[in-house]
């Protein structure tokens, strides 16, 4: 179904409350149904996932935010990139932005995020969401909500799901699309605390695995993000280890479930390249180098849920006189890894 005004309109949106949880919705905030697709799912009973329809609910800019008829934020099912309480986002500031509103009629499916460009992102927090929807019956949509820039592995995967093209509506920064009809979907988890189901789930979308190396290093390509100096020092000595260095980004999500299928042993930095680790045979171990600014529990909660070992290597962060003198921001930073440290976790684990 299409468009009713075809010609946008210029509006000054800014938001008018927020529900802070679920259970304060109510029909008359234009509530059309509300149905949990936890049991449905095979999901933990501690985190409901939730599917609420909305009429006439809008989604903020690049999938930044969706809210209610009469712009009130939901909050206690979305979980936003810059805030993990939608009612503390800083769409929330009293201020007033310039934006277009789109309004369309039919049925639209909220699938993406508002980081749904990043490779974890996409796979872990954004794909799970079609799974809650087709738990919830919502096999009849006119329009799939996507995060604006086009991925190829966003479209790879979309395909896999028989997403027709004609029916995924790419959202921009500077509109406000607003629907007759708007489903939002839990996210499948909370922050960086993957379960069991979802990992699961992206495994059998691949089931066709097992034809990779068993030891594996992935490189960050030259990535100025929490750049590893030595990293291909690091690689050399891998690669004499018996290690094969790739790429994951320079592959198709199934050429990289193949890749991953088959391994023991996978090496990396911090990044969503370990994402493919929910394709590996059980109990692999997963060696995740750190910057010292930026430990995070995601991929250890994730191999935990998926079967899998983990370990931990933390570098060291360099000066300002070893980056000549350029003084970086801590998601920029560079740091070396102690190349030993990493073959003795290595070995420790069996594996040499």
């Amino acid at each position: 179904m299409g468009l009713v005004n075809r010609i946008p309109r210029p509006i000054f949106w800014k938001a008018e409350g927020c529900v802070p949880s679920l259970e304060s919705l109510n029909g008359a905030r234009g509530i059309i149904s509300k149905q949990n697709a936890t049991a449905a799912v095979g999901g933990e009973a501690h985190y409901p996932l939730t599917v609420v329809e909305l009429a006439d609910g809008k989604i903020i800019g690049n999938l930044r935010m969706a809210v209610m008829a009469g712009d009130v934020v939901i909050g206690g099912i979305q979980s936003l990139h810059e805030s993990p309480e939608p009612c503390n986002h800083y769409l929330m500031k009293p201020r007033r932005r310039c934006r277009f509103l789109k309004y369309r009629r039919g049925r639209a499916l909220l699938l993406g995020s508002g980081a749904g460009e990043n490779y974890y992102h996409w796979m872990m927090e954004s794909i799970p969401r079609w799974r809650i929807l087709q738990a919830a019956n919502y096999t009849e949509y006119d329009h799939v909500l996507l995060p604006g820039p086009v991925s190829p592995f966003e479209d790879e995967v979309l395909d896999l799901l028989e997403i027709p093209r004609a029916r995924r509506l790419r959202c921009s920064k500077n509109f406000v699309h607003q629907f007759e009809r708007l489903v939002v979907p839990a996210m499948p988890f909370p922050l960086r605390k993957a379960p069991v189901w979802v990992c699961a789930w992206l495994r059998s979308l691949f089931p066709h695995r097992g034809s990779g190396p068993e030891k594996i290093f992935i490189s960050r390509g030259g990535l100025s993000r929490r750049l590893l100096v030595n990293e291909a020092e690091l690689s050399a000595q891998l690669q004499r280890e018996g290690f094969v260095a790739i790429q994951p980004e320079l592959c198709s999500v199934a050429e990289q479930a193949k890749l991953f299928g088959s391994a023991k042993c996978v090496v990396a930095s911090h990044g969503a390249g370990l994402v493919n680790m929910v394709f590996a045979p059980a109990n692999a171990l997963m060696v995740e180098l750190f910057h010292p600014d930026y430990i995070r529990p995601t991929y250890q909660n994730m191999a935990a849920s998926a079967g899998l070992r983990h370990a931990a290597v933390t570098g060291r962060r360099l000066d300002k006189k070893e980056t000549n003198g350029k003084n970086l921001s801590e998601y920029k930073s560079e740091f070396e890894i102690d190349i030993p440290e990493v073959l003795r976790t290595i070995k420790e684990n069996n594996l040499t």
